[in-house]
């Protein structure tokens, strides 16, 4: 007995994608597995190449995406529905912000938050003196630059481009190759389309495993230390299996039983912990500190946005901007695709604010409360944080900020639970989105199958233990780094994409055709939009 519950209905795995995906993704992260020492020597060199030679191309892209959204949103076409006259937002407005910002953050955003304005203290840019109340403007602002507006509006883009398509031109399609289609034509339909999709999947992987090889190491070290147990890889790799116990369950549920329901979950954790370091930490210095580095950062962005310090060669900006657009665009197609899919009945201009606005003002919160506490520590306190991070590392910093904090017995648990809810977020919705782009076509309200979201779940945790067994963090960012390549040139066609799918179907004053789709073999399929579905275009 259902109890009046219909029962779900299933896609189709697309099983050429879902074959050539899963080859792709065993031949990347496979011989990390078999050649652990010999993957681990190559990886320097690697991430020079990529980030030095062309600093310049990220920088351009990711302020691209930025402008395109600004001329969506603030245009005629910012009022463009999502869906038809009588399509309602399938989630509340809470729901909805909720689980767009724990899809694209995940618990890695409290990792940098605490670490990050250290290494901006300590090594500042713009040839500041380190420790300098100069440096001390850019802690916060650097931060919140990376993890901001130009952040989001990387994930913008393939959600303006996927959610037109399937919410106003009817097109069932969740993968990334068909929302090529305004540039590409029909070559999406043969091998070309099938490597783009493999290629989006590795990054999606990628992607998520960087974020796993952030999060484990810390978990597994707040961990060891509050049970009293070394912290050696078994355990890490224990912590992973216990976590991913937990995206998976999760993961099984789908979208409406287990994603939104632990986004909801998850920013009431979030929210509880904010508060209550605020409450116990610097709050007059925090929120001080605070105004003055977004001052900062809105009189520098321009200047943060293009740098790349070609004459004195610092390495800060590819260092540190270059990786953070990387890692995003590693995350576009899968943050885009999934912001779209739980956009029904939205506008084009609520989805863009919402991902550039809300998002950025849920990052700014961390960093206005972990950011700041870690400023007066070091500044004000006399702390030896700097110290801890170089001798002991990142997970080190976060477990020496957790025992600094008043009633450490109780906030540690809380705190490890929290980062797992949050992970775990963002894990189910790219495990989702991965099941959505191997099947062929994901109707509205229909979900791909149970057995595929659970193996894209265990994939992303392959991955992660493959990052975990060659070790060090710089293996963890060049698979960002390596596997965003290809998105970096996506992003430019999603764009063009749409742009010429909305003169298509609002730039003429009138329509072409009287049906809806006309196609035939070979053709490209013509889209009239109902008249309802724009108000004031």
């Amino acid at each position: 007995m259902n109890n009046g519950n219909p029962k779900p209905i299933y896609a189709r795995v697309n099983n050429m994608v879902f074959a050539i995906s899963v080859l792709a993704c065993l031949l990347f992260y496979g011989p990390m597995v078999v050649f652990q020492k010999s993957a681990q020597g190559a990886v320097n060199q690697a991430m020079y190449v990529i980030t030095h030679n062309t600093d310049w191309v990220w920088e351009f892209v990711v302020f691209g995406c930025l402008v395109f959204l600004a001329w969506l949103a603030l245009g005629r076409y910012g009022n463009v529905k999502l869906g038809g006259a009588d399509d309602k937002p399938e989630f509340s407005t809470f729901t909805w912000v909720s689980m767009m910002f724990c899809g694209g953050t995940g618990a890695s955003l409290v990792y940098w938050a605490l670490i990050e304005p250290i290494y901006y203290l300590q090594y500042p840019p713009f040839w500041l003196e380190p420790f300098s109340p100069q440096s001390a403007q850019y802690a916060l602002a650097y931060g919140i630059f990376h993890w901001g507006f130009s952040a989001w509006a990387t994930f913008g883009v393939p959600a303006v481009a996927f959610a037109y398509m399937y919410y106003v031109r009817k097109r069932p399609f969740l993968y990334p190759s068909y929302a090529c289609r305004g540039v590409l034509g029909n070559m999406v339909d043969g091998w070309v389309g099938k490597v783009i999709d493999a290629l989006v999947i590795i990054g999606m992987v990628g992607g998520m495993a960087t974020t796993l090889g952030f999060v484990i190491p810390m978990l597994s070290d707040i961990s060891s230390n509050y049970f009293g147990i070394a912290d050696t890889i078994g355990f890490k790799l224990v912590v992973c299996c216990l976590f991913s116990c937990v995206y998976c369950w999760s993961c099984w549920n789908g979208l409406k039983g287990g994603i939104a329901k632990l986004a909801d979950f998850n920013m009431y954790l979030t929210f509880i912990l904010l508060g209550f370091v605020m409450l116990v930490g610097p709050t007059a210095f925090m929120f001080s500190l605070f105004g003055d580095n977004i001052g900062v950062l809105l009189q520098s962005f321009l200047r943060m946005s293009f740098y790349t310090d070609p004459i004195t060669k610092s390495g800060f900006p590819q260092d540190w901007t270059v990786f953070y657009w990387a890692w995003w665009l590693s995350w576009a197609i899968y943050v885009g695709l999934f912001a779209a899919r739980i956009s029904k009945g939205r506008t084009l201009r609520s989805l863009i604010m919402n991902m550039i606005f809300s998002a950025t003002g849920g990052c700014l919160l961390f960093y206005l409360v972990f950011g700041s506490y870690q400023v007066d520590a070091i500044l004000n306190q006399g702390a030896q944080i700097a110290d801890i991070l170089k001798e002991q590392g990142g997970p080190a910093v976060v477990s020496n900020f957790l025992k600094t904090l008043p009633l450490d017995a109780l906030v540690i648990p809380f705190f490890i639970f929290t980062m797992a809810v949050s992970s775990a977020t963002g894990l189910d919705a790219a495990s989702f989105t991965m099941a959505n782009m191997t099947c062929y076509e994901i109707q509205d309200g229909v979900e791909p199958p149970k057995w595929i979201r659970m193996f894209w779940a265990l994939m992303i945790f392959f991955a992660a233990m493959a990052l975990l067994l060659v070790g060090g963090m710089d293996v963890v960012q060049l698979s960002s780094v390596l596997t965003s390549v290809p998105e970096l040139f996506l992003l430019v066609i999603l764009a063009i994409s749409t742009t010429k799918w909305l003169r298509e179907d609002f730039g003429s004053p009138e329509p072409l055709i009287t049906d809806k789709y006309q196609e035939s073999a070979g053709t490209q399929s013509v889209f009239i939009p109902e008249e309802s579905q724009v108000k004031n275009v």
